[in-house]
């Protein structure tokens, strides 16, 4: 069986030589393991798993590269993976149910047809490795890329900057969609951008169930305040109760119209209905 080493990557050369090596490694049998946050389930089946002999690592943490045999995911996984000890199964289930729910409302709010093109989720499932020692739990999503930089974004903009200003009421105008759509059960408090995808959503619930960064319902009301104390003004001077008061649609329209998310660029159905207004013309 091999094992996984921590050396860390020095080139771009050297990332792409390992990605490669993954089929020139052992094969091993593993169950993989997806959440449907719709129909509140998960779903097993029995495949093998090719692990690269390193690891693309770096000072924040250390993965292997995958790839998973069976043809449901013949692309590569980037396997996340504690190299001290092993992680604690429960965790592992409860991050990729928290993914499963926040793509869930990230597709929604996509068919919503907000107008701008928002980043998907990347798929994120468990792999138990069934020949390795322990049988330890791990989480694998795909590669899109080798070296993705990774910025986390909420509602409260990194800096004054009007491009992390927009992009923060852009997640905002999200925000308030998957609240009101949960029927005010969850709030995605901040997720992880890695590349041009989201991942690594910190959740807020009503029962406080969404994992150890759950604020809960204190945290859902710190978000509210918060939310109205930066943007309030600049729809109008609308309070808190004013600004919940609106429904999604409205909230976004209101965004939107007063320039609050820059430059447009339409995306969705929004995307679909102006390439068909061009057409008939």
């Amino acid at each position: 069986m091999s094992t996984v080493s921590g050396d860390t990557v020095s080139s771009t050369a050297e990332q792409e030589a390992q990605v490669l090596d993954v089929d020139s490694a052992p094969e091993e049998m593993a169950e993989a393991m997806e959440f449907d946050a719709g129909a509140n389930k998960w779903s097993t089946v029995r495949t093998r798993l090719k692990v690269a002999l390193r690891a693309l690592s770096d000072k924040r943490e250390d993965c292997v590269t995958v790839r998973v045999k069976d043809q449901n995911y013949p692309k590569l996984q980037v396997m996340k993976v504690k190299l001290s000890a092993p992680e604690d199964q429960t965790a592992v289930l409860d991050e990729v149910m928290r993914q499963s729910l926040a793509s869930k409302l990230s597709n929604s709010f996509a068919k919503f047809a907000p107008p701008f093109v928002f980043p998907a989720f990347l798929p994120m499932r468990v792999y138990v490795l069934l020949q390795r020692s322990g049988v330890p739990t791990v989480r694998g999503e795909e590669l899109t890329e080798l070296r993705p930089s990774r910025v986390r974004v909420s509602a409260n903009p990194r800096s004054t900057n009007e491009v992390d200003v927009w992009a923060s009421n852009k997640f905002a105008a999200f925000q308030y969609f998957s609240y009101f759509l949960s029927r005010k059960a969850y709030l995605i408090h901040s997720v992880c951008m890695s590349g041009k995808h989201f991942t690594l959503p910190v959740i807020h619930s009503w029962d406080k169930s969404m994992g150890p960064h759950d604020g809960g319902q204190e945290g859902i009301s710190d978000w509210k305040d918060g939310l109205c104390a930066r943007l309030g003004e600049s729809l109008g001077g609308l309070t808190r109760r004013d600004m919940f008061s609106l429904d999604p649609s409205q909230f976004v329209n209101m965004l939107q119209e007063r320039g609050l998310f820059g430059p447009m660029t339409l995306g969705g159905e929004a995307e679909r209905r102006r390439g068909r207004a061009t057409e008939a013309r």
